[in-house]
C-alpha cells in the first residue's frame, strides 16, 4: 500500500473511531489486538520445518535451564502443601 493510502485509511478510521461510543471503541480496539496476534500467528505458521528446527534448537538450552530452575521452586511448594 502506499503511504498516501495509508494515510488516508488511517485518517478516516481515526475519524470513525473518535465517533463511536466508548464501549464501542474497546470493542474496536479488541478486534484491533486480535487482528494484529492472528497475523504473529500466521507468520508463525508459514515458518517452514527447518526455521522452526533451527528456532527450537536456538532457545534449548535456554527453555531447559529455565525450566530446571522452575523445578527446582515448584518441587518444595508442593511437599509444603502436601503438609498442609
Amino acid at each position: 500500500m502506499t503511504n498516501r493510502i495509508t494515510e488516508n485509511i488511517q485518517t478516516q478510521l481515526i475519524q470513525v473511531l473518535t465517533q463511536l461510543p466508548l464501549s464501542s471503541q474497546e470493542e474496536v480496539l479488541n478486534f484491533a489486538i486480535s487482528l494484529h496476534k492472528k497475523q504473529k500467528f500466521q507468520q508463525w505458521d508459514a515458518a517452514s520445518d527447518e526455521e522452526a528446527a533451527a528456532l527450537k534448537s536456538e532457545f534449548a538450552d535456554e527453555d531447559l535451564a529455565f525450566a530446571e530452575t522452575a523445578l527446582t521452586y515448584y518441587l518444595p511448594q508442593l511437599q509444603q502443601e502436601d503438609t498442609v
